[in-house]
């Protein structure tokens, strides 16, 4: 097979059983690195019969990998005990080609896009399809006396960051055997592994109290557990069980048609969503915890309006009352959007390239510094309000703007009263209200465009673009053609360092030590209003990406 046929696959599959040969087996569209993307698949004219050959195999081991279901439009094959595939007499113009293989995956990046759709000139050629093992957590369950825990769900989020900000997802969970076992298949990457509290039921007088391995340090990304394609680790998880006591609660400021949710977060860092039971024929409200000390927070989210309140609560070993949760309305902060005096100009044009654009097509966000994943609030976007204006609603914290640019539109300036929020952090706090946040927009923009090379050879690949001056959008990335050129059009004026990778990558290339690791595949380049460089980059290639 020559260096210059291969395509290289990358495909996810499904976890579950399928039959291989059946019509409905479930299955994700393989991606061929190099090719064309599936909104600009190339097209030939050619339908001389040709027969498309190919060969999977483990991206890991290199070895091949048998009974592999090959679908290319409504032709399907399995692959040989060689991981070999053959379709003779293939002589359509597009095909769309999908790979399923259980305990596999189409990439160790579970944001990969699945889908290609391929031209017939793209199969003449051999093709090898790489597909990555899945990882395994295994680990047993028991409660301090070393029984086992049966039917206890196990939870492993995955570290991902999406463009805006590093989030946990949810990515398997299980449910202990009855000798405290489970057993969690997951893509190759960095988790958390958890156990949620439980309450006491009929059958216990003690609730299960929250693990989390490691140690529940929120956003310390060294805090994780990383897991390779192929591996398996295990993990013995030892929750303490406590019993729990009423704490009568009275609420101030309730909105109106709406119910607070309450967590509770302990001295160690774990949390625990509380119950909120009416204490009927009072006002009062009861939940139930364990004995220690905790940060209760309440949220309200109403149809009008939204609250928070905190308090601080020490549990004894007994029953306990009085504690009060003051609600008040979260900061409203408005949001106001102007023109650059350079754009005013081009406003009574109707062209999508240069008719501004609206607060909600930029969208802005706010990125909470101090995010805990448990509250949800990680992420603040715009609220519409009655008068089809916008606000920020926000809990009291420590935030970040960010924004994407919107077609020949970017978020030049963006101020809050004497704050710049494209170089310093957004405060909010209980008088945060009234003071408008104004962005302001330009349509004065520059361009890049330049070719990715895979292995010294023009590939589809995936740019990434770290912008180093004061900017609101946090990372651009976008995807070489086939032929390996792309061409950004409208790009924020500005410094940028830029990589490519063969395949998506989601870590958070901001850091500076994610960064270094690639830095003889890092270039620095300066994109200036009105012009339109040229940047030519070797994208990391697969193999390298791997921790």
């Amino acid at each position: 097979m020559s260096p210059a046929g291969r395509y290289i696959f990358r495909c996810r599959v499904l976890l579950c059983f399928v039959c291989l040969i059946a019509e409905n087996a479930l299955s994700l569209p393989a991606q061929i690195s190099g090719s064309t993307p599936p909104t600009a698949a190339a097209s030939s004219s050619s339908t001389t019969p040709i027969t498309v050959v190919g060969q999977v195999v483990n991206a890991i081991t290199g070895e091949p990998i048998p009974r592999v279901l090959i679908r290319i439009n409504d032709r399907a094959a399995l692959t040989t005990h060689e991981g070999k595939f053959e379709f003779d007499q293939f002589t359509g113009t597009s095909s769309n080609l999908q790979v399923t293989k259980p305990g596999y995956y189409f990439s160790t990046d579970p944001s990969e896009p699945s889908a290609l759709n391929l031209t017939a000139d793209q199969l003449v050629d051999p093709i090898e399809i790489r597909l990555y093992p899945e990882a395994l957590f295994t680990g047993t369950v028991t409660a301090p006396d070393g029984e086992p825990i049966p039917h206890l769900p196990v939870y492993a989020r995955r570290s991902l960051f999406d463009g805006f900000s590093r989030r946990w997802i949810p990515s398997a969970q299980s449910q202990t055997d009855s000798h405290g076992n489970f057993r969690l298949p997951v893509s190759p990457g960095d988790y958390r592994l958890e156990t949620r509290y439980t309450p006491r039921n009929g059958q216990s007088s003690e609730a299960i109290l929250p693990i989390s391995l490691p140690d529940n340090t929120s956003t310390n990304t060294s805090n994780i557990i990383h897991i390779s394609s192929g591996e398996q680790q295990h993990f013995d998880l030892h929750p303490q069980t406590s019993r729990t006591y009423d704490i009568v609660t009275s609420i101030d400021g309730m909105p109106e048609r709406a119910y607070p949710a309450i967590i509770a977060r302990s001295s160690n860092g774990s949390t625990i969503p509380v119950a909120l039971n009416h204490n009927a024929p009072s006002d009062e409200f009861r939940m139930q915890l364990p004995s220690g000390s905790y940060s209760i927070t309440a949220t309200v989210n109403g149809p009008d309006s939204s609250a928070f309140a905190q308090a601080l609560v020490t549990v004894p070993d007994h029953d306990i009352s009085g504690l009060i949760l003051h609600l008040t309305p979260n900061p409203s902060i408005p949001v106001e959007l102007q023109l650059d005096q350079s754009s005013s100009a081009t406003t009574s044009t109707t062209s999508d390239n240069v008719t501004p654009p609206n607060l909600q097509q930029l969208s802005l966000a706010l990125i909470g510094m101090e995010s805990d994943p448990d509250r949800g609030n990680a992420i603040v976007g715009l609220t519409p309000t009655r008068n089809q204006t916008f606000n920020f609603v926000a809990f009291p914290g420590t935030y970040r703007l960010q924004a994407r640019s919107r077609g020949q539109w970017y978020v030049k300036a963006a101020n809050y009263g004497t704050s710049d929020l494209l170089q310093q952090d957004l405060v909010v706090g209980a008088g945060s209200s009234g003071t408008p946040i104004r962005i302001t927009v330009s349509n004065e923009t520059s361009a890049l465009q330049g070719t990715l090379r895979l292995n010294g050879k023009p590939a589809s690949c995936w740019l990434y673009l770290i912008p180093t001056s004061p900017s609101a959008d946090p990372l651009i990335f976008l995807r070489s053609s086939a032929s390996g050129s792309y061409n950004s059009v409208y790009l924020p004026p500005g410094g940028y360092q830029a990589v490519a990778f063969e395949h998506r990558y989601s870590a958070d290339l901001r850091d500076p030590e994610t960064l270094a690791r690639f830095s003889t595949y890092v270039h620095s380049i300066t994109a200036n209003a009105g012009d339109k460089p040229t940047l030519d980059l070797d994208a990391v290639p697969a193999a390298e990406m791997l921790p």
